[in-house]
Formats: structure tokens, sequence, C-alpha cells
């Protein structure tokens, strides 16, 4: 997930989140990705849905710390266990563009939804190609985004901007290391442009903008 994103996460949650919600959180991964890798996962959604006292269980396919429930989303019996949850809102962000059949998998979250249930999707829409461990380059607007989920209504949606991909690979690195990454990357990529032109475009690249297609649904 990528810092702005997360912003529009919190925007939702504020706005729709009710107290004492039950929250699905899908494709979680690990305590220490959502707390250490991408603290802003933790501040800006599990800190906004504790300040309603909602509750939030993450699920994953592999067990590891901070994993509440293991299992295959497209399983029917997991299909089940999840459904009698009655969970008030499903999380996905940043899963489907990794699965090599997105239709099962995107048809089980609608089977765990109950009537008031609501579902929050992100998937990059222009980012690189990045594998965990497969990339399928799924990259959709809010239009291909609903057709992968026909039974259900869009409550709103936006393509959310987040900077520079130089920015968003940079972060961990304090201020003159980041101006240092700078100046080399613009220089190699001003020389590049001169001699090399697929590798000018590929150092280019590192300056344009990404952003991710977030929507939230419910059932029709």
């Amino acid at each position: 997930m990528l810092y702005e994103e997360s912003l529009w996460f919190k925007k939702i949650i504020q706005q729709y989140a009710q107290p004492n919600a039950l929250v699905l959180n899908i494709g979680s991964s690990t305590k220490e990705f959502i707390e250490v890798t991408q603290p802003y996962i933790k501040v800006n959604l599990f800190d906004e849905f504790a300040k309603k006292n909602c509750t939030v269980k993450n699920i994953d396919i592999k067990q590891a710390e901070g994993v509440d429930f293991v299992g295959d989303v497209t399983d029917p019996s997991f299909i089940e266990k999840l459904k009698q949850q009655n969970a008030s809102f499903i999380i996905c962000s940043n899963l489907l563009e990794h699965l090599t059949d997105r239709t099962s998998f995107c048809e089980a979250l609608v089977k765990i939804m109950n009537a008031d249930t609501k579902l929050i999707i992100s998937v990059p829409y222009n980012f690189p190609y990045h594998e965990d461990p497969i990339d399928t380059m799924y990259r959709p607007n809010l239009n291909e985004l609903q057709q992968a989920f026909p039974s259900l209504k869009l409550v709103e949606g936006q393509i959310v901007d987040c900077g520079t991909y130089f920015n968003y690979s940079t972060k961990h690195l304090d201020t003159i290391s980041k101006l240092v990454s700078f100046f080399k990357l613009s220089v190699a990529s001003i020389i590049a442009s001169i001699t090399n032109k697929e590798k000018h475009e590929r150092l280019a690249a590192n300056f344009k903008h990404i952003s991710a297609t977030c929507a939230i649904y419910k059932l029709n």
C-alpha cells in the first residue's frame, strides 16, 4: 500500500465505519509489515478503526505473527468461516494483481459479504512490475475494476495520485541521502538520453507519478 493510498482509506473509514464493527483484512501480510515495513497502514487504517472501537481480523494464506485466520479465500469451507464472522467491512489492498485466478478470488470476496457489508478494494493503476511472487500487470481503472465485481454497486472510488516512484522508492532515506540519489539519478538519466534511449526511459520512469485505483462497494 502506498502512503497516499492509505490516506484515502483513512477518509473512507472515517466516513463509513460504524462503531464496534468487525473488519476482515484479506491478504493482510504480517504484523511486522503493517507496523514496521509500512507503518502508515497501522496509523491510517488500524488506528482509525480503533478510534471507533472496531475489531480488525487479519487473513492471509500463510501463518505468521499478526494473522488471525489462515486459509485460502477461494476454498468453500474457508469462505463460509469468514462469512459467519458477519463483517461490516472487508479490506483487500494490492492483492488482485498477484493472482493467477482473479475471477474466483473476486467471486469469493462477494460470497463473504452480507447485506450490510462494504468491500474496500485497492489495486495499482500506474505502478511498475513487482513480483509477490508474481505480477500479472493488472492495472484497472474504476470501470475495469467494476467489471471484476458485476454484482456489486460502487459507493465511491478514485484513482489516487501517490507522487513519483522516486519518492516512493527512497522514502526510507534521510534528506541528504535522498538528494544525493536524486542528483545521481538525474545525471545518469541525462547521459542515457544521449547514449542509450532504452536506459533513459527506464531511468526516467523514476520521476513519473504512480497511482492506485481505490473503491468501496456494497451489494446491489
